[in-house]
């Protein structure tokens, strides 16, 4: 039996928004006979207007499914309506992964580091201002996802889009990316010459606001210390947090998009 396609929605629509969308996929899905052949998978809600969560988000999702079986859903679109580069756009990365949504930059991490095999206009529907559409999420993202995962070629959907147009997301090294549930920071970057138990201090744009060891095991240290470590998503980008205490974000008023980083603690 061929494995299921996967839409996986990634979104900041986390009220009855979210099951319009997913109403929709479904409807479409049942229209054309799909329904046996495609999952809907649980949404991946996105902070409100964040495209450098979404960005880190949709990354992250490629990285977990298997990619030619995948359909990522994007929709937050924090932009204006009259910007030049709008469009609708749909797409697949060189290892399979398919994509729909606006070209707002919130593919640009994924297609910077996946490749990019085809790329397509899906829709002009509401674009020029003649005929607005006020969730094109719902009405134009959301059919044409369920029809690519029921199979249907993008290049039968779309038409001609310039790749030299891809908005382009710029994340500067030290962006907080994402601030999970336990208050824990992601940060984009890489960490370099550390060596366990060294400690640093915590710099949040540009200014001192606590002090944390770096360690290879965050849940050797006591509850209570800030820790800098080495995380668990895309090739182990920096996380900052304190042991078993939700509020590590909170305590420094960090947010996403914020800049963090850290230097070696002067004795």
């Amino acid at each position: 039996m061929a494995p299921k396609n996967k839409i996986v929605i990634v979104t900041d629509c986390k009220d009855i928004a979210y099951n319009e969308i997913r109403g929709v996929i479904i409807s479409e899905l049942e229209k054309i006979d799909a329904t046996a052949r495609v999952d809907v998978e649980p949404p991946v809600f996105a902070k409100e207007f964040s495209l450098i969560n979404g960005a880190f988000l949709v990354r992250l999702i490629a990285e977990c499914y298997a990619p030619e079986n995948t359909i990522i859903l994007g929709i937050l679109n924090p932009l204006k309506t009259n910007r030049g580069d709008r469009a609708r756009i749909i797409g697949e990365t060189l290892n399979g992964v398919k994509f729909v949504g606006e070209n707002t930059g919130l593919f640009s991490w994924l297609i910077n580091d996946l490749g990019i095999k085809e790329i397509f206009e899906s829709s002009r529907a509401g674009i020029d201002g003649a005929e607005f559409i006020s969730f094109g999420g719902k009405y134009v993202h959301a059919p044409i996802a369920a029809q690519i995962a029921a199979g249907t070629p993008l290049s039968k959907i779309g038409a001609y889009f310039d790749k030299s147009r891809i908005t382009n997301l710029d994340i500067k090294p030290g962006t907080v990316l994402h601030i999970d549930n336990f208050g824990v920071l992601k940060i984009y970057g890489q960490l370099y010459d550390t060596s366990d138990g060294q400690e640093v201090d915590l710099l949040l744009n540009s200014r001192k606001v606590h002090d944390a060891l770096y360690t290879n095991s965050m849940k050797n240290l006591p509850d209570g210390t800030w820790a800098l470590y080495k995380g668990s998503s895309l090739n182990n980008l920096p996380e900052i947090g304190i042991v078993r205490n939700t509020n590590t974000a909170k305590i420094i008023g960090a947010e996403i998009g914020d800049l963090i980083t850290w230097e070696p603690k002067l004795v």
